[in-house]
Parts: C-alpha cells; structure tokens; sequence
C-alpha cells in the first residue's frame, strides 16, 4: 500500500504541482458509468469496457474537480445517447489532463454531440487542458453534428497524440482556447491524424480569432471531407503549422481560414497540395514525400 501511495503522489504532481488529490480510483474495472466527486480527481490504470449510458460521459462523468487527471487507462466501446461517449469534464474553474489515455471505439447515438470526449476547463492562459501520449481510434457516428473530441477553453496541448480512423459528420478535433495575441494557447505536436472521415467541415477545427495556435511535427494524412466549404485544417486565428507531413488527404481546401484577418503560415512542411481559400503563406515547403516517424503510428 505504501508503494502504491507513493506513486499516486508522484504521478500527480507531474501534472498538477502543490496539491493532492481527493479521490482515487486506481487499476479498476467498472461495469457502470463513474461519477467522481471531489477536487482532485485521480484515474489511473483503469478499464472501460463497453459500458453503455444514456446520459452524459458514457463511462466518466465530473464537474466537481479543480484538478483532473486520467492516466494509463483505456475507454473500449462506451457509448451513449447523450455526450461524450467516454469522458465529460465540465469545470469553469478546473483543470484537465488525459495522460496515456486509448479511446476505440467509443460513440453517442446522439445527432449534435461529441463522440468520445468533451472537456471543459477555467478560461485562462494557465488553465490546462492537455492530451498527451494517447489514442484516439475508430470512434464513428454520421450524424451530421458529431464531433469526436471537444477541448473547450484554458490552454489546449496535445503532445504524441494519434486521432485516426474516426468517422463523423462534423469535425474530428474542436480546438476552442483561450484567446490571448500574446502567447500560443493551442498547439499540437508530434501527433499524428489519418484515414478520417468527416462528412462535412473540417478535420481539425481551431476557433481561435485574438489566440495564436500551431502545429508543429504532425502527420495529416489520407483524411477525407466528404462535403462542405471547409477543408482539413479550418483555423479563425494566426497559425503557424510547421515541419509537418500534409499528404493525401481530400477535401475542398487542405488549409481553410474561416476570418480575413489573420494568416496561416505554412513552414517547412512535407505537402502535395496547398489547396486554400486566400490566407496562407507558405515557407521552405518540402514538395518530396516523408512521414514522421511517430512512435504511435509505426506501432
């Protein structure tokens, strides 16, 4: 038990510094939907399994902690007929980190919902809401309003994540941070995102407008939009996407910016096509074909 405790203590406060937290649910099984209560809310090496609700957060569901953070823990075939198929996270005075987190597989029934996960978090620049070293595959619904994952407000950080072979009618990733013109407040890195399908829109959606984003050592490949004026990467902000594969994907833009104000600059990046309604600036564009060599998608 005590080298258990010390674990506990010491994976927490690589996320979350100078506090503990409130309740723990460690390498556990359940058969039902969890609600945690308390401010730090702790879920380690825990399995999800087909766990079907009709409410929202399919297998988790919290907006009681300060401090939020799941780590080493898989979500398989949880569903539900409301939001999130997964995990909800609703805090307006919280933090969230999914740690080595596996999605597969998970979905709503729901028309105008998020397939596996929405997270909401405090609206400020030091507010987490991370997704780091996790995957996030064959999560389908085409409805047409269906969004695979909403990250909703406090700086967005996605480091090693993998989002493919997801199937939706809307956007795979909603990216809605705080908006600050001094400092990046989203940014993707060493991730990769192939084979989805959206039946409209984008694949990956930053909303933006006074916030700075980037994307920096990402695959985007073979992604398709099936329909609408968008494209894979549809921005309303200044982005810098940078050293990055953009190949084979299929849509009515490859870059789409939604706002006349602001630019997205294309640097150093491996594309086969520049496809954009009138916004982007391209640097140094790599024309031969190369992919990352991501851990996550060689395995």
């Amino acid at each position: 038990m005590s080298s258990f405790l010390q674990y506990v203590r010491t994976a927490w406060i690589d996320h979350f510094p100078g506090t503990s937290p409130t309740n723990t649910y460690y390498s556990q099984t359940p058969t039902l939907r969890q609600i945690p209560s308390g401010t730090g809310v702790y879920v380690s090496n825990c399995l999800f399994n087909s766990i079907v609700e009709s409410n929202q957060g399919g297998a988790l569901y919290c907006t009681s902690a300060t401090y939020f953070l799941v780590e080493s823990s898989s979500f398989f075939s949880c569903k539900t007929s409301s939001s999130g198929g997964a995990i909800y996270f609703s805090n307006s005075g919280g933090q969230s980190v999914l740690y080595k987190v596996c999605g597969y597989d998970c979905c709503t029934t729901n028309s105008n919902s998020y397939l596996f996960g929405y997270i909401r978090v405090n609206n400020t620049a030091t507010s987490k809401n991370y997704v780091n070293y996790s995957s996030i595959v064959r999560c389908v619904n085409e409805n047409s309003a269906s969004i695979i994952f909403y990250f909703n407000k406090g700086k967005i950080c996605c480091q090693s994540v993998n989002a493919s072979m997801n199937k939706c009618g809307y956007r795979t990733l909603y990216n809605d941070p705080f908006r600050d013109s001094s400092s990046v407040t989203c940014s993707y890195s060493y991730s990769s995102f192939a084979d989805n399908i959206i039946s409209g829109y984008t694949c990956i959606r930053f909303w933006l407008y006074e916030a700075k984003s980037e994307i920096k050592s990402c695959n985007i490949l073979r992604n398709t939009q099936v329909s609408g004026t968008e494209g894979i990467i549809a921005i309303n902000g200044n982005t810098m996407i940078a050293d990055s594969c953009i190949l084979e994907n299929q849509a009515t833009y490859i870059f789409h910016q939604c706002d006349a104000s602001y630019r997205i600059t294309l640097s150093n990046c491996t594309v086969d096509s520049t496809l954009n309604n009138g916004y982007l600036t391209t640097q140094n564009t790599v024309t031969k074909s190369f992919i990352l060599a991501l851990n996550h998608m060689s395995t």
